[in-house]
């Protein structure tokens, strides 16, 4: 079985319930599944129980009071499941836990909340876009409407020519670039 995870598409709606598809499984018994009924499938496959209690949605402040919505996530996979938060609004913040098929769900979904909480409280770019510190923080991800990567540092994307300004202010200095999976954390 062969399975393609991509943004939601409204064109296309579940095999199982009609909701908004979100998944794309190709051979045998393929199709069009939203999370629900691919998380069935999958459970059914590999032998656990879909957790009752998963959030469709969490909120938090940040460390200026505003109210921050995630958006979550759950995905089992053959080897593992997955909660993913991705932040809703004008910024994009993510946070992830990895854990394996007899990982305690509950104990995931505190990690993910512990995770989020830590990303509210750090700024890592002041508000004139200059790093804050030595020190920066952040994911890649791809900018259909530029047709280019950004890098998204607390929840904002910036350009490599907008980071370029920053890293020009430690010329001489030494650079350490390092990569991890949104569910790993960097030193």
């Amino acid at each position: 079985m062969k399975w393609r995870y991509g943004e939601i598409s409204i064109s296309k709606s579940c095999s199982n319930c009609g909701t908004p598809a979100r998944i794309h499984i190709s051979g045998g018994k393929g199709g069009n599944l939203c999370f629900a009924c691919y998380n069935k499938q999958m459970a059914k496959q590999v032998g656990i129980v879909v957790p009752h209690n998963i959030p469709e949605r969490l909120s938090f402040n940040d460390n200026n009071g505003k109210i921050c919505e995630f958006d979550i996530e759950f995905i089992i996979f053959a080897n593992g499941k997955s909660l993913i938060a991705t932040e809703v609004g004008v910024t994009n913040r993510k946070a992830k836990v990895w854990g394996g098929l007899d990982d305690d769900f509950d104990e995931m979904l505190d990690t993910l909340k512990k995770r989020i909480k830590r990303e509210l409280l750090v700024k890592y770019m002041r508000p004139d876009g200059l790093f804050a510190d030595n020190k920066v923080v952040g994911y890649i991800e791809y900018n259909q409407e530029r047709g280019a990567h950004d890098i998204i540092i607390d929840g904002k994307p910036y350009t490599w020519a907008m980071l370029e300004q920053n890293i020009s202010t430690f010329e001489g200095y030494k650079i350490k670039i390092e990569f991890a999976g949104i569910e790993e954390e960097l030193d």
